[in-house]
């Protein structure tokens, strides 16, 4: 609303006033808020699991990393991948494996409850856990948890050698992030404590030991 005022010849001030309706352009507004909200939202979603994509994941380690570097507080890294998935594809079809990671995904997600920890498909089978505030002892007890709810669920599959359920490997890392590392170090160091899980047989967690490398080929 806009106004000014006019005085009269008889001395009295009339006012003059344009009262303008801006609900549409409001709502207009409003509904644009929503629809970038919502890209943002699909931008960092997994499209087959609904939940955080590689994109969120890294930018959610980033932001974790600069969070907890000021108090000193540990930031733990599980690194999943699921075993002998390709085994699985061939055996049961692309679909069905889709099914797979759904339900994996949905599993992963009723393990981790507080804020800050984050589930997201890390790529292809594997998947990314990250958990603020914990140090190795906490995040392999979260791994062991976790080992034990797939094995439970029971997926079939019998593609795989040796057993005739779906198992998943699992690498754990934990650091104190400071500004003489990067996120990057924590992802690696995960990566081949996964790589190790696998070389020993798979269906385990291992937690990341100095000298440990990424050097087992993954399936």
């Amino acid at each position: 609303m806009s106004s000014q005022p006019e005085r009269r010849e008889n001395g009295d001030i009339c006012w003059h006033g344009v009262i303008t309706d801006i609900s549409d352009r409001k709502a207009a507004e409003e509904a644009l808020r929503r629809a970038n909200t919502e890209l943002e939202q699909l931008a960092t979603l997994d499209g087959l699991t609904q939940i955080a994509n590689r994109r969120r994941f890294d930018e959610h380690l980033a932001d974790l990393w600069r969070c907890l570097s000021r108090p000193g507080e540990s930031l733990s890294l599980l690194l999943l991948d699921v075993d002998s998935f390709k085994a699985y594809n061939d055996y049961y079809g692309h679909q069905q494996g889709d099914t797979c990671l759904i339900e994996l995904s949905q599993l992963l997600q009723r393990c981790v409850h507080r804020a800050n920890d984050l589930v997201a498909r890390y790529g292809g089978e594997e998947f990314g856990i990250l958990l603020a505030h914990t140090d190795i002892e906490g995040a392999a007890w979260m791994a062991e948890q976790i080992c034990t709810l797939i094995r439970a669920a029971a997926i079939p599959h019998e593609g795989q050698a040796n057993r005739n359920i779906v198992t998943a490997s699992i690498g754990v890392a934990s650091l104190v992030p400071s500004p003489d590392l990067i996120p990057e170090t924590l992802v690696q160091q995960a990566d081949a404590a996964l790589y190790e899980a696998k070389r020993q047989g798979r269906d385990r967690f291992v937690l990341y030991q100095p000298g440990m490398t990424a050097r087992f080929n993954r399936g």
